[in-house]
């Protein structure tokens, strides 16, 4: 027996995600393939989210884009649903990056045609929230691709109200490994700038292989709010590195102000970085002189410096104010006044027990090499 949801007949299984599962399925209204996005039953039990679920998918269904995959149905009657249109030959970026990282030149093509997405999204006033490459369809188109951004479920109107954000972890939409920072506190009200950090997410991963921030949740979160990422590659053009540091900002006024600006950037840092034609005179480097051969000093045993042990002391504690925010115990404002307490005290606490750095070690110096003390006399 066919499953029926609405007018629509399941028929095969496309993938299983944290909100629910997506099917191929035959719309009978319509004669046509269509993709399904079953929600889980309990998602929309509360009636103020199945409310602006359904604002939200009205409001997506409204955006006409050619990167946009659109909202053709929803419902949240029964088993929460939205329909979109069956993309036949596509691939999700993040099967994609399965297999390692992609080129820069095609990594920035792809993030062309999702900012373009966004863009047009927040001129409307609608935020997605969820960007990510399982939610960027990417699809043969002659000798180039074309992407789509898809799952406009969970967006949400950009507001400017100043009401505070979501705070408790339990409550956060979205996934913790691209989510903005100032979404985990309620100093700064999110807005469309929140897409454009998890774009920028997106393009490290396309470039490095692997999220800036990777684990469990808790400790996911905790470094999206005070670590900075690691480096990408070397071998990847400075500039085009920077632009993506800028977009992983912490402080939303410091990073690219819009999706499509981000991009722009990025294709003129590819533009700067390519290498010249054949025939155009190369700078000839030549080796630095040999450096005279010396006797060798007396050889030095360098001790390493303390801090990176103290540095982690110090982001324990920052972590344990971290985990007191988002369970409840403390407030925001408690917050952020525990957070450098607890921060500083963890690195005193480091520094107490090994000190900043030990002074390097010379042989026979009888006040620092053990076995330079004189032996006792008779």
């Amino acid at each position: 027996m066919t499953d029926v949801v609405g007018p629509y007949e399941l028929a095969q299984l496309i993938g299983r995600g944290g909100m629910g599962e997506v099917w191929l399925a035959h719309d009978s209204r319509n004669d046509r393939e269509v993709a399904i996005k079953l929600l889980a039953r309990q998602a929309l039990t509360d009636p103020e989210l199945a409310e602006r679920f359904r604002r939200e998918c009205k409001l997506a269904g409204q955006i006409r884009h050619s990167h946009i995959l659109p909202v053709w149905d929803y419902s949240v009657d029964g088993r929460p649903y939205i329909v979109m249109p069956y993309i036949e030959d596509g691939t999700d970026l993040a099967t994609i990056l399965k297999k390692g990282p992609i080129e820069p030149e095609r990594a920035v093509n792809i993030v062309r045609q999702v900012a373009s997405a966004l863009d047009a999204a927040h001129r409307k006033g609608l935020r997605h929230r969820d960007v990510k490459p399982s939610n960027v369809m990417v699809e043969p188109d002659g000798d180039d691709e074309q992407v789509l951004l898809f799952d406009w479920g969970i967006a949400q109107p950009i507001d400017t109200s100043g009401a505070p954000p979501v705070t408790r972890l339990d409550q956060l939409v979205g996934t913790p490994a691209y989510i903005a920072p100032e979404r985990l506190g309620d100093r700064i009200t999110p807005d469309h700038r929140a897409d454009v950090y998890s774009l920028a997410v997106v393009l490290y991963e396309c470039l490095a292989g692997g999220k800036p921030f990777d684990g469990e949740d808790m400790a996911i979160l905790t470094a999206q709010v005070l670590r900075d990422p690691p480096p990408l590659p070397d071998h990847l053009p400075a500039a085009l590195r920077d632009v993506v540091a800028k977009g992983l900002a912490k402080d939303p006024e410091k990073r690219w102000q819009t999706a499509g600006e981000m991009a722009a950037a990025a294709r003129a840092a590819l533009a700067r970085s390519v290498t010249p034609p054949a025939g155009v005179p190369q700078p000839v480097r030549t080796p630095p002189p040999t450096p005279p051969v010396n006797t060798p000093a007396a050889p030095v045993v360098a001790v390493p410096a303390n801090g990176p042990r103290i540095a982690a002391t110090g982001f324990g504690g920052a972590a344990v104010a971290f985990a007191l925010f988002l369970t409840g115990v403390v407030d925001a404002g408690a917050f952020w006044l525990l957070l450098p307490l607890l921060a500083a005290g963890g690195a005193l606490v480091g520094f107490g027990l090994w000190g900043p750095r030990r002074a390097a070690v010379r042989p026979g110096d009888p006040t620092l090499d053990p076995g330079g003390f004189p032996k006792p006399g008779p």
